[in-house]
């Protein structure tokens, strides 16, 4: 019992100090300050990833996923909750090329936020390179391109006040719950286990991955409608 308690403390204290360095690391990045319209919730997802890969030598698993899954957070409050259609276009199309040089056509929050998100990539990058493994990182920038043009689509829709069939909106929520995309993320950091084969099975989006996306975009929806109908 006394060995299980300090198992247990030597653990939480480790899972405190992931926390308080992605805190601090969230706080120093100014995406809060510069995009207060988004949600601010490093802690709910960091929480979420401790779901995914709770054991301790993944610390810097734990870590890389949880910035992808805030970036992501954000990057959908974009699309979502502040963007105009014409902004979120040129948005979509700096994503796609990579460019960085590109981003002075886009309205400063927009660019405050594509530096973090190239810069925070280029991170991972830098920290894979010593195992021959930064090209992991290739495959996330391809899934966030697909989410981003997806996030344009139900952005149009509603623009437009289009209600798309049961399959169009299938279609594009799938790839917009980012499933995919943080399937990708989590082998970030897993050293020989993700190999090239890994990933290339992983963006054909094989049936296990299309089946949990599914189940994951129609909780949220079923979520998202109580909540709707609770709050007005």
């Amino acid at each position: 019992l006394e060995l299980a308690k300090l198992d247990f403390r030597l653990l939480q204290s480790l899972h405190q100090n992931e926390l308080r360095n992605l805190s601090l690391w969230w706080k120093e990045l100014g995406l809060i300050q510069s995009l207060n319209f988004a949600r601010d919730r490093i802690v709910e997802c960091y929480f979420w990833i401790l779901g995914v890969h709770y054991e301790p030598h993944l610390s810097h698993v734990r870590r890389m996923m949880t910035k992808v899954i805030i970036l992501t957070s954000v990057l959908d409050d974009i699309y979502d909750s502040y963007g105009t259609l014409e902004e979120l276009e040129l948005l979509t199309g700096v994503i796609h090329r990579w460019d960085i040089d590109s981003i002075e056509e886009l309205p400063k929050y927009m660019k405050v936020y594509f530096v973090a998100l190239t810069n925070t990539y280029k991170e991972f990058e830098d920290e894979l390179a010593g195992e021959g493994k930064s090209y992991h990182v290739e495959y996330l920038k391809e899934e966030l391109k697909m989410v981003s043009m997806a996030y344009l689509e139900e952005a149009k829709w509603r623009n437009e006040g289009y209600m798309p069939t049961f399959e169009e909106h299938l279609d594009v929520s799938l790839i917009t719950s980012a499933y995919k995309l943080l399937s990708c993320a989590s082998f970030l950091g897993l050293g020989d286990i993700a190999t090239k084969e890994t990933f290339d099975w992983l963006i054909s989006f094989p049936k296990i991955i299309k089946t949990a996306s599914m189940i994951s975009r129609l909780m949220d929806d079923i979520v998202s409608y109580e909540v709707i109908n609770y709050f007005g």
